[in-house]
């Protein structure tokens, strides 16, 4: 038996044992697929989370670790879903009752991202800093570290998640009506790109204008920043960053918050006076709120 023959004879008896297995079984459903994802049942949280987000704002709002919607750059775990529960009320009462208290109707259905994705660690970098959030093109934000969260610290929670928040939406806001090219000139030449976080190590970002180390990156960053920064700021703490700015920067600082003033009231019609008003003193209330509860009323 030459070598063809051989092959020829091994390939009919695989098809005979094929068959013969087949044939111990059931035949198959092929309307059916192989493919089975688990679908787990919608608890209370979920059908909270569907009345105060997806009806009343068109977000979804993700608790549930997805790797789909993850970064697969870093090492993350799953947010806790106690923490979960406290957050997305938090998020509602800091941030969208404040807007709602000052904007126009349908301002937030229309504009905020349709996406809040939680994450309990955090995401460390290989220059030694951590993302406290981020956004992917106005339509996502993903908030870090939810495992730690401190409800009792407002400061705390502005650094970590509600500036987060406050700064991409105020992306979205520039992106969609952009703001006077007024706001590029007045540092224009002081801007480091990607150095920022080496760029002020012997220096003042503050001196030089900058309410933060990141807002030195470029103008986009720098005018959403001042946003984020000033309305979680009370009038005596703002004061004294600009005290602690010194003459120039003070200055500097001040010729942004104008231009930002105007632009917000003009093209958003949000007095950013009022919306800092609104969110300082939700947050003197926090203590008050039961961030636990997931009751539909």
């Amino acid at each position: 038996m030459n070598k063809y023959k051989i092959l020829l004879w091994l390939m009919t008896v695989a098809i005979i044992c094929t068959m013969e297995a087949c044939s111990e079984d059931e035949e198959p459903d092929m309307s059916t697929s192989v493919i089975t994802v688990e679908k787990g049942e919608s608890n209370a949280f979920d059908n909270y989370l569907d009345l105060i987000y997806r009806e009343t704002y068109n977000i979804n709002f993700m608790y549930r670790f997805e790797d789909i919607e993850s970064d697969m750059d870093y090492q993350l775990v799953p947010a806790l879903y106690e923490n979960s529960v406290k957050m997305a009320n938090l998020v509602k009462y800091l941030c969208l009752d404040a807007y709602e208290e000052v904007a126009p109707d349908g301002f937030l259905e229309k504009y905020f991202p349709k996406m809040i994705m939680l994450v309990g660690s955090p995401a460390y970098n290989n220059n030694g800093t951590i993302v406290l959030g981020t956004a992917e093109g106005g339509l996502k934000i993903t908030l870090y570290n939810i495992n730690n969260l401190d409800v009792t610290n407002v400061d705390v929670l502005y650094e970590y998640y509600f500036r987060t928040i406050f700064h991409e939406f105020s992306h979205i806001l520039h992106q969609t009506k952009d703001y006077s090219t007024d706001f590029d000139k007045i540092s224009s030449t002081d801007y480091v790109g990607g150095a920022w976080n080496d760029a002020w190590d012997n220096s003042s970002s503050l001196e030089a204008g900058f309410i933060s180390d990141y807002s030195s990156k470029e103008e986009n960053e720098d005018f959403v920043e001042l946003i984020a920064h000033y309305i979680t700021t009370s009038p005596d703490d703002w004061n004294a960053i600009l005290e602690q700015a010194g003459e120039d920067g003070s200055d500097i600082l001040n010729q942004k918050m104008a231009i930002i003033k105007s632009y917000l009231l003009q093209s958003w019609e949000i007095d950013i006076d009022k919306l800092r008003d609104a969110i300082l003193d939700r947050a003197e209330k926090l203590a008050e709120q039961d961030l636990d509860n997931i009751t539909i009323e």
